[in-house]
């Protein structure tokens, strides 16, 4: 197949969303099952593009009107793209499906539209190689996202959606006075040319640039101090929006973060920036679990949960090594399965037996016995038991740390980790050891397998990590070996 067709991965949910309102006019009762084809079509496929990129060994590069950069835009699907596109069309389908039994709110149609353009702009963050239009499908991604959390015409989701917007919006302009100034500096918009002249900027102007783009893509990879948005829109959004902030737009911001920085990475004065990444990811792990032992919300407090999990992610990319880099990506996969996982199940929880609040899990074993073992394998796995696949990505980001000399931060993974058991436990406890009240509840079966089938990705991860662990290491060497990078985009050779 020509590897031009990877540029389906961009093609695909944008022409199919503006279809959406054709389907409608033909039959409303249609409009699910054709955002369930589309996505399940979309993860066909990445799968082909993650097969291709990773049996080569070389990336797929798409050059817009066969226009080579950085004159033209191109797409440099490396395998970090590839493997994370995999992961949002796969999460995107499954919650497509889940969609359909959650989602009853009107207009589905609008619906529809917008969880297309989510993955979009989520897939699009991750594979563009200019930095402007990763600026462009940010604002893709924000845009969607501020809407879906309104979706439910709540009063606590309108709230939530305003939040979510004022912070995503001074975000946005943090960023894009960063990039300004970088360009200024460089006279480039192009990733690969934009490392090629790292070594001549100066100083201040690539600490302030890069501290400012840092903080305008903390709003989306949910960094204290700007990601007070984030439990309000999960607690408010359609329960398959909220594992899709969690599996994978979270994500993408944690790319867009730890791309950028290590094209710097030959620029004066880059490891004071890492050192601020260090501090705002330290603060968010702290912040978010002590935040999250408080919660009487499951949703909430799987929330909260996702946030500190976060927090590790950017510590590990902080630490400035390859090995770091390398089990941030895996800790990044590990996570998106959990989380996908932990959401989906609270969520239908929450739709059979009318909300999310812990007293709804009581007796949850008798009644959802296999949803109630599903949260409580996403639940172990989230705290990093071992022979579960979280275990693994943890061990590596505590190696990289003492690795590098931050045994401080080793001490931060395994101290949130014991608070992150607390409440963890206690959703076990309730979920299996309270009385509730309510009869035996009959399981989707739909929903049982793509939960069944999460819950074996964890199980085999965490039995047999090897694959896994050297599917993140190439990965995370695409994000860190910056040589290689330049070498395989075909640069014109304009500049200064």
């Amino acid at each position: 197949m020509n590897p031009q067709y990877a540029s389906l991965l961009i093609a695909l949910p944008l022409l199919s969303a503006f279809f959406v309102p054709v389907i409608k006019a033909v039959s409303k009762k249609a409009v699910m099952p054709f955002l369930v084809l589309v996505t399940a079509t979309q993860t066909g496929i990445a799968a082909w593009v993650f097969k291709e990129v990773y049996s080569t060994g070389k990336p797929i590069i798409v050059m817009a009107g066969a226009w080579k950069p950085p004159v033209g835009i191109d797409l440099y699907i490396g395998p970090f793209a590839a493997l994370f596109a995999l992961i949002v069309a796969g999460i995107s389908f499954f919650m497509a499906v889940f969609s359909m039994k959650a989602v009853k709110t009107e207009p589905v149609d609008k619906y529809a539209m917008l969880l297309m353009l989510l993955m979009l702009g989520a897939m699009g963050m991750m594979a563009t190689g200019d930095i402007f239009n990763l600026f462009v499908f940010m604002e893709i991604t924000s845009i969607t996202a501020y809407a879906l959390t309104a979706y439910n015409k709540s009063g606590e989701a309108a709230e939530a959606s305003l939040k979510y917007m004022i912070l995503g919006g001074i975000g946005s302009s943090f960023f894009l006075i960063g990039l300004i100034m970088l360009y200024g500096a460089t006279g480039t918009l192009n990733m690969a040319q934009l490392a090629q002249f790292a070594g001549s900027i100066d100083p201040t102007v690539v600490q302030v640039g890069l501290g400012l783009i840092i903080f305008g893509l903390a709003v989306e990879a949910e960094l204290f101090p700007l990601n007070a948005w984030a439990p309000d829109a999960y607690q408010a959004a359609p329960h398959p929006v909220t594992a899709m902030f969690s599996a994978f737009v979270v994500k993408a911001g944690l790319y867009a973060m730890a791309r950028i920085l290590y094209l710097m990475q030959s620029a004066s004065g880059w490891h004071n920036v890492l050192k601020l990444l260090v501090i705002m990811a330290t603060l968010t792990v702290f912040v978010a679990e002590f935040a999250a032992l408080r919660q009487k919300d499951v949703k909430r407090m799987i929330a909260y949960s996702s946030i500190s999990q976060v927090g590790f992610i950017a510590l590990a990319f902080s630490i400035g090594s390859a090995m770091g880099v390398n089990a941030g990506v895996f800790h990044m996969v590990n996570h998106a399965i959990v989380k996908g996982l932990l959401f989906l199940t609270v969520g239908y929880v929450a739709v059979e037996v009318g909300g999310s609040r812990i007293e709804n899990f009581q007796g949850l074993g008798r009644r959802m016995p296999l949803t109630a073992l599903a949260i409580t394998i996403g639940s172990l796995a989230a705290v990093g038991v071992p022979l579960f696949n979280i275990f693994w990505s943890k061990v590596w980001i505590i190696l990289a740390a003492v690795k590098a000399n931050y045994a401080w931060a080793a001490a931060v993974v395994l101290t949130a980790s014991v608070v992150e058991a607390v409440y963890y436990i206690r959703l076990i406890h309730t979920i299996w050891f309270r009385e509730g009240e309510g009869e035996r509840i009959r399981e989707n079966a739909a929903i049982g397998t793509i939960a069944l089938f999460l819950v074996l990705l964890i199980l085999i991860i965490g039995v047999y990590p090897n694959y896994f662990w050297t599917v993140a290491q190439k990965a995370g060497a695409d994000i860190f070996n910056v040589g290689q990078y330049i070498k395989n985009v075909p640069l014109m050779g304009v500049g200064p």
